[in-house]
């Protein structure tokens, strides 16, 4: 009698700690190359956790209007590996601020994009290298 109640406590506990692991956060990581992140785009789940690597002289910086109504902007520090927990679902533009007459720049996508239609609107407006977000805006559907 003990060891099916041993038993059947150690099949409860494995399937609470397995049913746990599916909602669990991620993390996604973003490479720093000479001129590119890579990946460029990407898509991960609220709540999620983005960290930029290889960031000897870079930096990563949202951009104003670019990312959802309610969400806190970032500006990393050049040089700095840097990391965030994205909560608001949306598109998130950035870019590397020395590198952007390059074409670093990139996408987060969290969620549902329910920002596209205004990131797309705004991103008319950016002038110079800014505007090479439009072709990134572009691959999303």
């Amino acid at each position: 009698m003990c060891i099916k109640k041993y038993l059947a406590a150690v099949i409860m506990f494995s399937s609470l700690i397995s049913s746990t692991a599916v909602f669990a956060a991620e993390s996604h990581t973003i490479n720093a190359e000479a001129r590119r992140f890579v990946a460029d785009i990407v898509y991960i789940k609220p709540g999620d956790t983005v960290g930029w690597i290889n960031m000897t002289s870079h930096n990563t910086v949202s951009i104003d209007g670019l990312i959802p109504e309610g969400a806190k902007p970032w500006r990393g520090a050049l040089g700095e590996n840097f990391q965030l927990t994205l909560d608001v679902e949306g598109v998130y533009a950035y870019v590397c601020e020395p590198h952007l007459g390059f074409g670093m720049v990139g996408l987060i996508i969290v969620g549902e994009p329910t920002n596209l239609a205004a990131v797309r609107e705004a991103a008319l407006k950016l002038e110079g290298p800014y505007r090479r977000i439009l072709g990134k805006l572009k691959k999303l559907k």
